[in-house]
């Protein structure tokens, strides 16, 4: 694996897990939804006796737990990667570093945090993973 697809594993995982929470609150949309005309077919004695809720309820708990599993293995990577950026000696390409890759930050708000270009800020990045290249992962 090459150093910048290294680096941006916590960035496509952060990606994944809001897309997991996107679904989540669409589980929660939807099983608020449930009629209470629903709730009143499910008294009858020969239906089943699950409330048309707990289908819904299931759903959440795993998703809940899918996406708690994901923020772990999120947090395991951020470490693994800060570690990283750690070793390289200079402290303006660390902020670049960690701010795009660990924080999710844009170039834009990079060049501002640092008071300078956009260009300057890509330039520096190449030059920090150029660095990157010659540690091992």
């Amino acid at each position: 694996m090459d150093v910048k697809n290294f680096l941006e594993r916590a960035m496509h995982l952060d990606v994944l897990i809001n897309s997991h929470v996107e679904e989540l609150d669409n589980y929660r949309k939807l099983s608020m939804k449930i009629s209470s005309s629903r709730l009143e077919e499910h008294v009858s004695h020969s239906a089943p006796t699950e409330a048309p809720y707990v289908k819904w309820v299931e759903r959440i708990v795993d998703k809940e737990r899918e996406i708690n599993e994901e923020i772990d293995r999120l947090v395991d990577i951020k470490m693994e990667t800060s570690k990283f950026i750690d070793k390289v000696d200079n402290p303006e390409w660390q902020y670049i570093l960690r701010s795009r890759y660990i924080m999710g930050c844009t170039w834009e708000q990079i060049a501002k945090g640092i008071d300078c270009s956009v260009s300057t800020v890509k330039r520096s990045h190449q030059k920090a993973l150029e660095k990157l290249e010659k540690i091992e992962i």
